[in-house]
């Protein structure tokens, strides 16, 4: 498991935006979810007993490029740190204009897009053996953060479909991305990975032909949205509840 995207992101496919702060304090409570939502990890564990983690590379091609894309994934994070911080000490009401939050869009747009253009034009998307499974995963956390630039993560998304079999993207990567090209299109998403809130609760934003998702998440080795969503309640649940007891 990687450092940046984090241990529920990466396996249950939890997407920056309003959930982030709640998904990255579950990340040290994994116990209580897993009470919570029994069917979700035992499917979990199941599903990764079948499709083991892509091998990483052990000398990298590219070391200074791994260097810079682990560093800029670290600043998104630290970032994004400080704003959870601000939304802790707002109980959810920070304002629009907080600093905290213009520090993470000014580091999305100003600094971390155009750079990441610029090194994928002159190197292209990075492969494992350029920069390792770290790096490669640190260059998607970018893409991800990229929205507001939709063309450039959907042309990202051609790039990693080609190298969702053997070329260290694993299905919850593409499954993310392909949700987050889709709905920026306005249309609907195809893996249920994006939740919105309605009247406190938790809900799949609109799916295409959603009585088949299950059969795509699955060709994808990812839990069933029952089970997905399962944890998506628990999480919201338990972040609701601590707002109360403020």
């Amino acid at each position: 498991m990687n450092r940046f995207i984090g241990n529920l992101t990466s396996l249950f496919i939890i997407h920056f935006g309003m959930l982030h702060a709640i998904q990255t304090r579950a990340q040290s409570d994994e116990a209580k979810l897993e009470k919570a939502c029994p069917a979700a990890f035992a499917q979990r564990a199941r599903l990764a007993a079948k499709n083991p983690a892509p091998k990483d590379a052990t000398m990298f091609t590219r070391p200074a490029l791994r260097k810079e894309l682990l560093e800029m994934a670290q600043q998104d994070q630290a970032v994004r740190a400080v704003f959870l911080k601000a939304v802790d000490a707002s109980a959810g009401a920070l304002p629009i204009d907080d600093p905290s939050r213009l520090a993470v869009i000014h580091e999305d747009e100003t600094i971390n897009l155009p750079k990441l253009k610029h090194i994928i034009e002159q190197e292209g998307f990075p492969t494992v053996d350029m920069v390792g499974l770290e790096g490669l995963q640190a260059a998607f956390l970018l893409i991800q953060h990229a929205d507001s630039d939709p063309g450039f993560q959907a042309r990202m998304l051609t790039v990693i479909s080609a190298r969702l079999h053997g070329g260290g993207i694993n299905g919850n990567e593409y499954a993310l991305l392909t949700d987050r090209v889709l709905l920026a299109q306005n249309k609907r998403q195809r893996y249920g990975t994006q939740f919105v809130g309605d009247n406190n609760q938790m809900k799949p934003r609109p799916i295409e032909d959603e009585g088949r998702v299950d059969q795509r998440r699955h060709a994808l080795g990812l839990i069933s949205l029952a089970n997905y969503s399962c944890i998506m309640h628990a999480i919201y649940a338990r972040e609701e509840t601590q707002k109360s007891a403020r």
